[in-house]
């Protein structure tokens, strides 16, 4: 998978431990490193004691922090590390792992359907091109299937960052369609919020190790 953009997840941490973007940098269970919120994701124990993802930071609760990979997470619940942070007995869900990549994959869809309901997207490789050449996009969303295809090569390098994310048919529901091969988003700020949350995506799902500096 090729991402071509320097999402959020990328952004420098700023000076006396603090990141510029979200507060005070956290620390990972599963490896002990400290990160800015943005790269990690908080967890809490809810009322009935099971780990909970909150993936907007914003559920009640002591916050437990793992570095937003799977294999963080998977490591986290290898090593009972969630138990250890909470200091008290937990519940872990055995799919907690995919149901992170399941609401990660959701908040980027909704995302493109927050710029389709707001007119800053468009769908189709005619509308993207001709927007291209205008300057008016910040960002190209294609299809997985498109990967290596000759159209997904004409759009990159034409201005925007251009970024794979999930197949045509889900990508076609945001629009109502059967599929949706290429979205263009208007330059602005939910060009950078659908970056960001694909960037998030993409990055939890990326091999072990290859995942930021991991």
């Amino acid at each position: 998978m090729q991402v071509v953009q320097q999402s959020e997840a990328m952004m420098p941490v700023g000076p006396a431990g603090h990141d510029p973007a979200g507060g005070p940098l956290r620390t990972c269970l599963a490896s002990g490193q400290t990160r800015p919120p943005h790269e990690m994701i908080r967890f809490v124990v809810g009322p009935d004691g099971r780990v909970v993802p909150d993936l907007a930071r914003k559920l009640p609760g002591r916050g437990l922090w793992v570095t937003a990979t799977r294999e963080a997470v998977e490591r986290s619940i290898a090593r009972k590390a969630f138990a250890r942070g909470a200091r008290r007995a937990v519940g872990v869900d055995a799919d907690l792992p995919q149901r992170i990549e399941g609401l990660l994959r959701a908040r980027a869809l909704e995302a493109l359907a927050l710029a389709r309901r707001a007119g800053a997207a468009v769908n189709g490789f005619a509308k993207v091109e001709e927007r291209l050449r205008s300057g008016r996009l910040g960002l190209v969303v294609c299809a997985e299937e498109a990967h290596a295809s000759d159209s997904r090569g004409k759009v990159a390098g034409r201005g925007a960052p251009v970024m794979d994310f999930v197949d045509a048919a889900s990508l076609g529901r945001v629009f109502g369609r059967d599929d949706a091969t290429y979205i263009g988003i208007v330059s602005g700020p939910l060009a950078g919020r659908v970056a960001a949350e694909i960037g998030r995506w993409a990055a939890y799902r990326a091999p072990a190790g290859q995942a930021m500096g991991m």
